[in-house]
């Protein structure tokens, strides 16, 4: 939250004081892919379509996508779209393999006539929708810190946000919720990306990847409002905003896609997300094209979108929106709307609830104002606050597939935080959890008053192809990549209690030869062989250097049957999922082609 500040620009050329050197520099800036994003993620099981926004000219040819986590490749199947005139932009569509793990991946994109595009942690693949579950709020993590620019100096090397936020991710790693929403303020200042060498938008990009859930963010007026009492030109925040988290049309949208603001929904099962977004454009703000914003969100655009969303869900589901606040719109004078204007009845709106952040110390809600149906309720700052201690998160649990949603208490990630100076969930390892054991503990602390029914931990194992087998907890799955083995333990952990969860081997493992230092490619016999039509097949690969690497599938004459995969990897271990259910029964080879050398298997294809 913002308090109104007023600073000549001379005075304050001459008050900067900035820090000591650091190696700030621009995050990963939005080239070919669209959406999904870090902060717009798509949630998909196998076998569903996602779709692909793509920006570059319509003469395109030869599009391909795949997932990536780790050294796992996931190619996936082009299943249609195409060009959209009237959007400018391409809209492609691509098919998630059946027997593809559960992960939030990377999603890689080519073409023939474009660069290769990585978005970062943006498709969360899921094996069911979920009817019992919860998803956590986050807000005004303000990174990396809060410290004001136009207050006449600042240390841009602060980076105490971070830490607050750490500890925020570290405790939702583990609790597992379904997915994340966080209500705005991702930076404290928009405006400082190349201004100051501060990068903050950039650098909080890399903070949402250190999420194991798929985080949907909404902007909020430090985002993109900026301020008249720094140097950047008006609209610098937004256009930051733009260059990271979509979009640059958004300032003269085309035909079919008229909307100037990044508004936008999701659905997972009953239940209908809708993010708005927020920010104040008046005032000590940048007072950016009114003629468009307003003087602060949401503008009647915003809510004539809103109405045709909410319009088109179908009966049965819950609709939930949330923002950074209320900010109230703009009044027909042009000046801005009292507060808690728009949305103070969300049951005229359509709306079973709302939430939203803000106000960095607002109290908690009562018994009575949690069970309210609709809803209107508001956290606290993750940053810390020396009233209220920061580090917040709250929890909403979903049951019916949608059709319930109770939002809990506000809660804290310890360190900064009150209660108490210990961290409010504590991991202990009894040994590095880091692909190079074949046995780990961990030891839980949840000294939350509040039971983690879902929780996940993530022991990552050295892989010498063993099933592996755990106490405490169940093994859900298990995903080899680059030599490792990531094992996945669901467990509960109940409020105020201790879980200890152990990993181990369940079958002899051997060390096999490790011939990656011949400086010749590797290419391990495919699992499994036989391999049944539609299932996954995993082909495990390791290069002495770093280069392209082609995969490609032939049948018994020779011929090329099928493009498994196209892509760079580094030196060492890597994997491939692949499935295929057009090909005929038969024996086919895989064969490995990098600039060291050429490499192939058999593999017997079943229906």
């Amino acid at each position: 939250m913002r308090l109104p500040r007023s600073i000549a620009l001379a005075t304050f050329a001459l008050l900067l004081v900035p820090a000591a050197a650091h190696a700030y520099t621009y995050g990963d800036t939005l080239t070919t892919i669209w959406r999904p994003l870090p902060n717009l993620p798509t949630i998909a099981r196998p076998g569903d379509v996602i779709t692909v926004w793509a920006d570059a000219p319509s003469t395109v040819t030869g599009w391909n996508a795949a997932l990536q986590f780790a050294a796992l490749t996931v190619p996936l199947s082009p299943s249609g779209g195409g060009y959209q005139a009237t959007k400018s932009r391409w809209e492609l569509q691509f098919t998630v393999p059946l027997g593809t793990p559960e992960e939030l991946y990377d999603l890689s994109l080519t073409s023939n006539n474009t660069l290769p595009d990585i978005a970062r942690t943006c498709v969360k693949v899921i094996p069911q929708i979920r009817t019992d579950y919860y998803f956590a709020q986050i807000s005004d993590t303000h990174l990396p810190e809060h410290t004001f620019s136009s207050n006449g100096s600042i240390n841009t090397a602060d980076t105490t946000g971070m830490g607050d936020f750490d500890a925020v991710i570290g405790d939702l790693n583990v609790i597992h919720p379904e997915f994340i929403i966080h209500t705005g303020d991702l930076v404290n200042e928009g405006e400082l990306e190349e201004y100051l060498g501060m990068y903050e938008m950039g650098r909080g990009g890399a903070m949402l990847s250190r999420l194991f859930s798929p985080t949907f963010v909404i902007t909020g007026n430090h985002d993109i409002g900026g301020w008249e009492a720094t140097p950047p030109p008006d609209g610098t925040s937004r256009k930051n905003w733009w260059r990271y988290f979509g979009w640059k049309y958004l300032l003269s949208p085309p035909a079919g896609d008229p909307w100037h603001s990044q508004d936008y929904s999701f659905d997972y099962g009953l239940l209908h997300m809708i993010g708005m977004e927020s920010y104040i454009n008046n005032g000590s703000y940048d007072s950016y094209m009114t003629n468009i914003w307003g003087a602060q969100s949401m503008t009647a655009e915003q809510m004539n979108w809103l109405a045709q969303d909410v319009a088109a869900v179908p009966s049965g589901h819950v609709k939930l929106a949330f923002f950074h606040y209320d900010f109230g719109g703009t009044l027909s004078n042009g000046s801005p709307a009292a507060n808690f204007t728009q949305f103070n009845n969300p049951a005229a709106l359509g709306l079973d609830g709302v939430f939203w952040g803000h106000n960095h110390v607002v109290a908690e809600s009562s018994p009575a104002q949690l069970a309210a149906h609709p809803f209107n309720i508001g956290a606290q700052s993750v940053i810390y606050s020396s009233t209220a201690g920061g580090r917040t998160f709250r929890m909403f649990r979903v049951s019916s597939n949608g059709a319930t949603v109770v939002p809990g208490i506000m809660h804290h990630s310890g360190g900064n935080s009150p209660p108490t100076s210990i961290d409010s969930l504590t991991i202990a390892w009894n040994d590095v959890n880091d692909g190079t054991r074949l046995l780990q503990t961990a030891t839980v602390i949840n000294h939350y008053g509040e039971t983690w029914e879902h929780a996940r931990l993530r022991f990552v194992m050295v892989n010498h192809d063993s099933a592996y087998a755990a106490t405490g907890g169940t093994v859900g799955q298990v995903i080899v990549e680059g030599g490792r083995a990531n094992v996945y333990v669901d467990c509960i952990l109940p409020a105020g209690g201790t879980t200890v969860v152990t990993v181990s081997p369940t079958a002899p493992t051997a060390v096999g030869l490790d011939r990656a230092n011949t400086g010749l490619p590797r290419l391990d016999a495919p699992t499994p062989d036989p391999w049944r039509a539609g299932g996954p097949l995993t082909l495990n690969f390791t290069l002495a250097k770093p280069g392209h690497v082609r995969l490609t599938l032939l049948d018994a004459q020779g011929r090329r049957a099928a493009d498994i995969a196209s892509l760079e990897a580094g030196a060492g271990p890597h994997t491939v999922l692949w499935s295929a259910g057009h090909l005929a029964s038969g024996v086919y080879l895989i064969r490995l082609e990098t600039a060291a050398g050429t490499r192939s298997r058999k593999v017997t294809l079943t229906h």
